[in-house]
């Protein structure tokens, strides 16, 4: 593991039997340790809440904040906001094929280990919560949206409408209609 990942661990070796909160900054920096990050800008905030009071230990995610990443419509760079929350639970096992397993859910600990990384949780989860559809709110009215894309877009779908063909169709489904 990376040393800039530290952070994100959670030390529940020693903690208290009550509900722990934790926040984290995420930019750039934390997406450079993984190799196929999507993101290559963002401002997002984790509020983290760890509840060790009874097992399974609860870990609530709340993350907010923008990325950026390229419109479907024009390819500009856009900033898209974002809002999530996710569940985590965390539980001993003695069973080292536990720990393992790939679950998005459920993270196996030992007894000997002293921290849980949520690093790849939140990889994870990020990279999940950015939309499919990647358009800002007002597309060619933004300072974002690459005007001259969108011109060529316009003009490619005049070209098709001027298609008699189609025209033609039209007239024969609004008859229909």
């Amino acid at each position: 593991m990376s040393d800039s990942l530290k952070e994100y661990q959670i030390p529940h070796a020693g903690l208290k039997k009550e509900v722990h909160e934790f926040t984290y900054e995420l930019t750039e920096a934390f997406f450079s340790n993984f190799e196929q990050a999507q993101i290559e800008k963002c401002a997002i905030q984790v509020h983290l809440t760890f509840d060790n009071r009874q097992e399974p230990y609860l870990i609530e995610l709340d993350l907010n904040g923008t990325i950026w990443s390229e419109c479907d419509k024009c390819t500009a760079p856009i900033p898209i906001t974002m809002h999530a929350s996710y569940t985590i639970y965390a539980k001993y096992t003695t069973n080292d094929a536990l720990k393992e397993l790939d679950n998005e859910e459920i993270v196996y600990i030992s007894k000997d280990d002293n921290t849980i990384d949520i690093s790849q949780f939140l990889y994870d989860f990020i990279h999940l919560s950015i939309p499919v559809h990647r358009i800002c709110d007002n597309p060619g009215n933004t300072a974002y949206c690459d005007q001259e894309i969108l011109q060529l877009l316009e003009n490619n779908h005049e070209e098709k409408d001027t298609d008699p063909r189609w025209a033609d169709l039209n007239k024969l489904k609004d008859k229909l209609n």
